[in-house]
């Protein structure tokens, strides 16, 4: 009886302790609703992926600047097609599966955020390897530090 007392003391226990985790983490991203949007930002979502950015990000932000008119340098382009590539290889099978282009996967997420669901936000990293123009703004976020995934593992953090 002694030890059946200390095993639902145990329970109890681990219970508690995942409560108080529960209360400092959330799901960063959206909520479930089934859509395509949904699925690409889970897919987005991983410790891997936001390893695999912050480690091109650091190969590469630095060398952009605001063009304010100016002309763009080849090696942008360079690394844009880089990125392409890098995002293609990482969703190729996402996109098989679910029988859609780049365009549509990030329209589909475009849609859900004018519908309000400001959630979505994972899915610009796709979108900037099909717009070479979003591709070098979110280049120049990550130089000047209004993008950051080198503490990627703060993403999976409540934001209170």
């Amino acid at each position: 009886q002694v030890d059946s007392h200390r095993s639902t003391l145990a329970v109890a226990e681990a219970d508690r302790v995942a409560q108080l985790d529960d209360a400092r983490f959330e799901a960063a991203g959206p909520e479930n609703d089934g859509s395509l949007a949904y699925r690409l930002e889970d897919y987005l979502l991983s410790a891997s992926f936001l390893m695999q950015l912050n480690e091109f990000v650091s190969s590469h932000a630095h060398a952009f600047k605001d063009t304010k008119g100016w002309e763009h340098q080849h090696e942008w382009h360079d690394s844009f097609v880089e990125y392409g590539d890098m995002l293609n290889r990482r969703v190729e099978a996402f996109l098989r599966t679910e029988g859609v282009t780049p365009q549509e996967a990030v329209d589909a997420c475009k849609k859900a955020r004018a519908a309000g669901n400001k959630e979505y936000r994972f899915f610009e990293y796709l979108a900037a390897a099909i717009d070479y123009q979003k591709f070098h703004t979110v280049m120049l976020e990550f130089k000047k530090g209004k993008r950051d995934v080198s503490q990627w593992w703060k993403c999976f953090a409540r934001t209170e």
